[in-house]
């Protein structure tokens, strides 16, 4: 009985232990024949290269260098403490900092981990010749974005960061990996798919010391798609210079094709910062102020008040509905009554009789409470929006803003209450409900200057060779005798005497423009000015706007006044 007992058990046992050898060798070849490969088979990355960005003239503002990078494979790994010595003397991480490291590569421990970013040549080579006594020791060359003039156009230029987890479960089909890098601003976001190179890699084959024995395949990786911009590198340095450390903007376009020379936005900052691995303090900086909020493209997410400078618009309503003409006059006392409620001019004591002309050259706020009126809310919020206001002028950059353009059933919809005369007299020198962002006033600026045409911005012209054509101008229903009466007060603005836009003044060439203070319920006015130059056939037109920055006659005058001196050195007028 004992016998048979034993038998059985024995029995069983090789029958068990058969059927493992049977699940192991059988059932599960093709998962242990992957572990073995994937033991002696080693996929070494290499980046495709993002596209290089050029300014209008062929100049490199945008491009790439190669970054050499620390990592390490956990599984390979043997001596852990002649790694730290490595470390330590080349890369003068402390033993703690190597111990931090190898727990972030254990998570991972088939694959390479990065443990240093961008260490420089020298020490790559320096870390490559120790490599062959440290097993599980990689250097990596990645392609690194060089931004080439720092803070510079950034919020045209915008900047890349690395792929997040949930961004990369959504991605990960189109060939986005771990540690990618992704345009979050500017053009790196908005033309991402284009400037994005292919990735390849090296697939090699390795002894158990961890060796290269054999090379057994290669995947090219391809580089991204270049963009050619319409901007002038030189001309755009002149904008960032003369803006300083100012809040605001400044934008050039040519007003006959929408083509910009020149975006500033300010505060600026570096996009280096967020490539460079030991500058992660600065990079939280950024992000989290709140005060300066330097990620802002003021340009065209910034909505304020216009202020004077839609004064432009008023003139075209009131002048194309013949509510008034060239010779009606108002008289400015320095103030006007609505019923029992005080309207101020900006000059105490008035300007005296103003007919539109001299209305426009002073900025007359009395000339202006009278001609809203005439013109009633409803023709002007109809044409705020023939000026583009209330959209997006649909330039090739991301997170542009509608702003707001108010009327009786917007403010029923959104203050629920009735709209007022005294709505009426606030619309009418850009006060109130209304909000732009300075590129919707820079087209809105465009469209007197090419006489009558909605140009559509842009700031990339040719994808590698393929040119990118400038959308067809739309015509703008206005009668070219209002246009013309609307520049000859423009051009008196800054060339007369008293004009309030004066400082824009330039020797040789007869400049337009408008200067605007608008008002804020957070400080100090904000100023504008606006303009276009040569008066007779423009070529250039530029909205400058600074945040609390007083009187748009003022500072953005004179600002205006060197981007047209520099824009004349160029060849542009």
């Amino acid at each position: 009985m004992r016998y048979r007992v034993l038998t059985v058990s024995i029995t069983a046992l090789f029958i068990f232990v058969a059927a493992g050898l049977f699940y192991m060798q059988i059932l599960r070849f093709p998962y242990y024949s992957s572990l073995s490969k994937n033991n002696s088979i080693r996929i070494i990355p290499i980046d495709g290269p993002r596209g290089t960005i050029f300014d209008r003239n062929g100049v490199a503002v945008v491009s790439n260098r190669l970054s050499f990078d620390v990592a390490v494979i956990y599984q390979e790994l043997r001596d852990r403490s002649k790694l730290t010595k490595v470390l330590n003397s080349v890369l003068d991480m402390s033993g703690r900092d190597v111990l931090a490291a190898l727990e972030k590569a254990g998570r991972k421990p088939y694959i390479p981990v990065t443990i240093a970013e961008d260490v420089g040549k020298d020490k790559a080579i320096m870390l490559e010749e120790a490599s062959f006594d440290n097993r599980g020791l990689i250097i990596e060359i990645r392609s690194k974005r060089d931004y080439l003039y720092g803070y510079e156009g950034s919020h045209v230029f915008g900047y890349l960061n690395e792929i997040t987890e949930k961004e990369l479960e959504g991605l990960k089909e189109y060939g986005y990996r771990r540690r990618d890098l992704v345009g979050r601003n500017g053009l790196e976001k908005y033309y991402d798919n284009y400037l994005r190179g292919s990735n390849g890699g090296t697939q090699i084959e390795v002894d158990s010391r961890g060796r290269q024995t054999r090379v057994i395949g290669i995947k090219e990786p391809s580089a991204g798609k270049d963009l050619h911009l319409t901007m002038d590198i030189s001309l755009q340095r002149t904008c960032d210079k003369l803006l300083g450390d100012r809040k605001g903007a400044v934008v050039v376009m040519d007003p006959a094709s929408g083509d910009i020379l020149a975006l500033a936005s300010h505060p600026a900052f570096d996009p280096n910062i967020f490539i460079k691995p030991n500058m992660s303090a600065e990079r939280l900086k950024l992000l989290n102020d709140r005060v300066g909020r330097p990620l802002i493209n003021r340009a065209i997410s910034g909505i304020y008040s216009p202020g004077s400078v839609f004064k432009m618009v008023i003139s075209a309503a009131a002048l194309d509905a013949k509510r008034i003409s060239r010779n009606t006059t108002f008289q400015c006392a320095g103030f006007y009554m609505l019923g029992n409620a005080r309207f101020d001019c900006w000059k105490e004591g008035g300007h005296g009789s103003q007919n539109i002309i001299t209305a426009l050259k002073n900025s007359c706020n009395v000339f202006f409470y009278n001609t809203g009126r005439l013109a009633g809310s409803d023709l002007i919020e109809n044409f705020s929006k023939l000026f583009g206001f209330g959209a997006k002028t649909g330039i090739d950059l991301p997170d542009e803003a509608k702003g707001i353009v108010p009327g009786r059933i917007w403010k029923r919809m959104n203050k629920k209450g009735p709209w007022y005369e005294g709505d009426t007299v606030n619309y009418s020198i850009g006060q109130g409900y209304l909000l732009v962002t300075p590129m919707q006033v820079l087209e809105m600026t465009a469209i007197i200057a090419n006489n009558g045409y909605m140009v559509k911005p842009r700031i990339v012209s040719k994808i590698d060779k393929q040119d990118i054509p400038a959308e067809k101008k739309r015509t703008v229903p206005i009668k070219a005798e209002t246009i013309n009466i609307i520049k000859e007060g423009l051009r008196d603005v800054v060339n007369s005497e008293g004009g309030t836009g004066s400082r824009a003044k330039v020797d040789g060439i007869v400049v337009a423009g408008k200067t605007g203070t608008a008002q804020n319920p957070q400080g100090r006015t904000h100023a504008w000015f606006v303009g276009f130059a040569p008066y007779q056939n423009a070529k250039l037109c530029i909205v400058v706007f600074l945040e609390h920055g007083g009187k748009g006659g003022l500072e953005p005058a004179t600002i205006a006044h060197g981007v047209f001196e520099e824009a004349r050195q160029k060849g542009y007028l």
